[in-house]
């Protein structure tokens, strides 16, 4: 009975912690039972993460479909807020709504997102720059591909880049070309493919001579091609 003594006053101890009947109060952190439908509580410690993620989304599915002057104000708000946004999931949703904003302050949130320290972000705001078909993006995009030190986050540059048929865009893609990893050559590829009306196929010297703006000779039919009519190809 001895032995099992301490371990009794172990177990009512946590007890009467966890059911709040300590000389103190509780000592249950309240958030443990906050409700996110409670007004009171909403009040109190404003929208769960799910919550906020979610009017993100929603924010994203109707943007497109806004007033000029209401995508310009919810940018701004969601612009004024994400460099001091601590979670980078949030912060990844905030990137998907401004991409969907399409307004000037959207766009200057994005392309400074490109150098926060998160590499999801980084390549969330590479993604939303590929989408947002502003010009000015190219820059910055090239920028990622030759600068960023995480992998994915410059494959997505130059997937990105494919979006654009500027010839400053088709330039920027030549370092990928250049690239020893043949995924980031693909696509580097893939994205060149978009804007030309010949196919190279994996042929990287002739499509660096297209991206640096010339027009070399297409590939020859294989054998296989030959066979199929023209207008069948």
């Amino acid at each position: 009975m001895d032995q099992q003594s301490p371990l009794c006053g172990i177990l009512v101890a946590l007890i009467l912690g966890l059911t709040g009947c300590a000389s103190n109060g509780a000592i249950v952190d309240p958030i443990i039972w906050w409700d996110k439908d409670d007004p009171a509580d909403l009040a109190k410690y404003g929208p769960t993460p799910v919550q906020r993620i979610e009017a993100l989304d929603n924010l994203a599915s109707s943007g497109r479909s806004l007033s000029p002057e209401r995508r310009s104000e919810e940018a701004a708000k969601i612009a004024k807020a994400l460099p001091e946004e601590p979670n980078e999931v949030i912060r990844v949703h905030m990137l998907r709504s401004l991409s969907k904003l399409n307004s000037p302050e959207a766009f200057a949130a994005m392309k400074s997102s490109i150098f926060d320290d998160d590499a999801y972000v980084r390549r969330e705001a590479v993604v939303a720059l590929g989408e947002s078909q502003n010009a000015e993006a190219v820059d910055a995009l090239a920028d990622v591909l030759i600068r960023d030190r995480d992998y994915d986050v410059r494959v997505a540059a130059a997937k990105a880049l494919g979006e654009f048929s500027t010839p400053k865009a088709k330039e920027a893609l030549v370092p990928a070309l250049d690239a020893r990893d043949p995924a980031m050559r693909y696509a580097a590829i893939e994205s060149l493919r978009k804007t030309s009306s010949v196919d190279y196929q994996g042929d990287t010297g002739k499509w660096r001579e297209f991206a640096m703006g010339g027009s070399p000779e297409p590939p020859p039919y294989s054998i296989a091609d030959q066979l199929v009519p023209s207008f069948l190809r």
